[in-house]
């Protein structure tokens, strides 16, 4: 099992492993223990003179033992200052590696994007002919993108016996998910292009952001609404829990495990935890599920394709929908401090909510979400926890929230994928696992953002928790 956490954002743009970040600090740590030793060793030095020393009695060879103390002193501070420089060279590789991969990503993207245009502008005949000759295809494309790429979990529709051995291999490789983060990107470039834009004027459609993942995820929800596909309905409550007391979350492994994982017997998809101090207004942590069910049509499920579709194309639905009543169920408003925890289209969901700034969002932890292309604000505190070998991340495109700190591992890296189970890297529990070792992790970076999570709910006097189960109102 690879356990090496990647680390970049927050702001920065260095990328670095936990374990560089570690290495940095605790030299940092370990000179600022030298100085202090070298500072006591200075002060006996200046407090003790030779004429003390043989005012007491001491013979005079001890005297010369102040010599020793001045070596012994600049020794030490050589010292300090040799594990600062090594903390900031470490610092510097790391600035050093994520500016350049931050340059070749930019330019990556900006030459994909150019050359999807061009060729959709040189041969739209050929485009028009694979649409024209395919009517189903948008739908087909709806149900693919909804059940496969920007899905939550495996039904029978990409079942595990199909996505087994050689093409869950292949789907699960870092490679491909890159690849695939890169070629969502591109696709709306490749179809102005094809109906007839000139290349320059895509290329300023796109960078002016007029053009993105956003409106193809419209294009197919328009394409399958035209066959009866893809249609958001209101959705309604149809039980909850009674309050229970709980105690706050400490850790992210925690925050994680107490995600939603919707059954038949416990269909609730959102958990609402509520914390209640003495003279403050009450605060509250969302923890939002995955996807439940694939369906695009005749589903009561909110949390379904068709809302991983409305959500990517920012249409919010019917799981943004459920959460935000579900909270409004539990007393949240405009002004209550809440937090957000999500895994796969419940992350995405968090991330609508938080950039829709109808609420008071103080942080949001989100694994395993395609949240690349949702613009989250960047006054919001942010965990972002993805695979490298996770394609439903990678369906959201390039992670464009550069002030969020994202936390990267390779779930199956050096290890087999398990038979049977498809995109294995996606499971919540590969996630949890992820969580752990963050918890473990001595970077700074990661300690401090972990921290200010961990604080929203300690001290609460009262603690609760209540969930929901919301469904969709069929026509």
């Amino acid at each position: 099992m690879s356990d090496e956490l990647v680390i970049s954002g927050g702001g920065s743009v260095a990328v670095a492993t936990d374990e560089m970040l570690g290495n940095s600090a605790n030299l940092l740590r370990a000179a600022e223990q030298i100085k202090e030793i070298a500072a006591a060793l200075q002060m006996v030095d200046t407090r003790l003179t030779l004429q003390q020393l043989e005012s007491w009695g001491v013979p005079t060879g001890a005297g010369r033992a102040e010599a020793d103390l001045d070596c012994a002193y600049a020794d030490l501070h050589s010292l300090a200052q040799r594990a600062e420089l090594m903390s900031a060279l470490v610092r510097i590789a790391a600035h050093s590696y994520g500016l350049g991969e931050a340059v070749v990503e930019n330019a990556a993207r900006r030459v994909a994007a150019d050359a999807a245009a061009i060729l959709g502008f040189l041969f739209p005949a050929w485009a028009a002919t694979v649409v024209l000759t395919n009517p189903l295809l948008p739908v087909l494309a709806g149900m693919g993108v909804a059940a496969y790429v920007l899905g939550g979990a495996s039904t029978g529709v990409f079942s595990s016996e199909a996505l087994s051995g050689p093409l869950n291999a292949f789907i699960s490789d870092p490679a491909f998910v890159l690849a695939l983060r890169h070629g969502v990107m591109t696709v709306d470039e490749f179809a102005a292009g094809a109906m007839g834009l000139p290349p320059t004027v895509v290329t300023a459609l796109s960078a002016a952001g007029f053009i993105g993942l956003a409106s193809s995820a419209g294009f197919i929800q328009r394409s399958g609404g035209i066959a009866g596909i893809l249609r958001e309905t209101p959705v309604v409550l149809i039980k909850n829990t009674l309050p229970e007391p709980v105690s706050a979350a400490t850790s992210v492994e925690e925050r994680v495990k107490r995600i939603p994982q919707p059954t038949l017997e416990h269909p609730e998809q959102v958990r609402i935890e509520r914390y209640e101090s003495p003279g403050e207004q009450p605060r509250f942590e969302v923890y939002v599920s995955g996807t439940v069910d694939f369906a695009v049509a005749g589903s009561v499920e909110a949390f379904d394709g068709t809302s991983n579709i409305s959500n990517a194309a920012g249409a919010n639905g019917g799981s943004v929908a459920a959460v935000a009543a579900a909270m409004r169920e539990a007393g949240i408003t405009s002004e209550s401090p809440v937090t957000f925890t999500g895994h796969s289209q419940g992350a995405g969901t968090a991330a609508r909510l938080a950039e829709s700034g109808e609420y008071n969002t103080q942080g949001l932890l989100l694994v395993g979400g395609n949240t690349g292309q949702i613009p989250i604000p960047s006054d919001v505190p942010t965990i972002l926890v993805e695979h490298t070998d996770d394609l439903v991340v990678a369906s959201g495109g390039v992670q464009d929230n550069t002030h969020a700190l994202v936390v990267e591992r390779h779930a199956f890296g050096g290890r087999s994928l398990p038979e049977g189970v498809a995109v294995p890297a996606h499971a919540l529990t590969e996630y949890a696992h992820t969580a752990r070792l963050m918890d473990e992790s001595d970077s700074v970076e990661l300690r401090s953002a972990t921290e200010r999570m961990a604080q929203f709910g300690r001290g609460a006097a009262i603690a609760t928790v209540t969930s929901y189960y919301y469904e969709r109102e069929l026509p």
